[in-house]
């Protein structure tokens, strides 16, 4: 049977100051990548943070019910690993624009690289982000959690996503394993971190572009996602 994540008691929740290893601090100058969509019925820019939610992503903030949230918003990133999307089909099997691919379409299993527009965008933090780092640290299990929270149900998990922003508003987010590719790191970036983002990404690339055709290819050959 799998491991279920309780409701979260924020009467568990430990000062932070407790123990230094709790909260995660991105160095300034860190790439993160993401792919969002820039068409479709819900155009985006690629910095910015949606308030429309809670949807069914992990670690929405969102109060309840769904709807538009002005001020709480999320972003969704990978942090970046040893092998760049440029270094070739082999090195960026291990790459976080290989992570991004396979979290945005996992439902399907599916990635489609015309509908919608999506989009890779590259950038890199302007101010150390604080992250709740719930994957590296024990911090889950003092608040009374355990490693669901990264791997289970995503509705549990937005239930603590929600008790953990109205508990730490100082943070800029959380950190986590990715729950496909568990050596990735994702970071959930929340409201606070927008002023850590830069005026211009250093990549901005529709996924039809062909420099990163033999990324993708690899990808979709190695997990077995269908490439349309």
């Amino acid at each position: 049977m799998s491991e279920r994540l309780p409701p979260p008691d924020p009467s568990r929740f430990p000062g932070l100051a407790a123990d230094p290893r709790w909260v995660r601090e991105v160095p300034a100058g860190t790439a993160l990548f993401r792919v969002f969509r820039a068409g479709g019925a819900h155009p985006a820019e690629w910095f910015e943070f949606r308030e429309f939610g809670p949807l069914d992503a992990r670690f929405d903030p969102h109060p309840e019910p769904t709807g538009e949230h002005p001020g709480c918003g999320v972003m969704y990133a990978v942090l970046e690993s040893a092998g760049p999307p440029e270094a070739g089909p082999e090195d960026a099997l291990d790459s976080a624009f290989a992570a991004c691919l396979l979290e945005v379409f996992q439902q399907h299993r599916i990635i489609r690289r015309g509908a919608g527009s999506p989009t890779l965008v590259a950038f890199e933090t302007t101010r150390v982000l604080r992250l709740l780092d719930l994957s590296d640290s024990d911090w889950v299990a003092v608040a009374g959690g355990n490693a669901a929270i990264a791997s289970g149900e995503r509705a549990p998990a937005r239930a603590w996503a929600r008790a953990i922003r109205a508990a730490y508003p100082g943070l800029d987010g959380i950190l986590s394993a990715s729950s496909i590719v568990p050596t990735a790191r994702v970071a959930a970036l929340w409201a606070p971190a927008a002023d850590a983002l830069p005026r211009h990404p250093l990549a901005l690339l529709g996924l039809d572009r062909e420099e990163l055709s033999a990324v993708i290819d690899a990808v979709a050959e190695r997990y077995g996602y269908v490439l349309l």
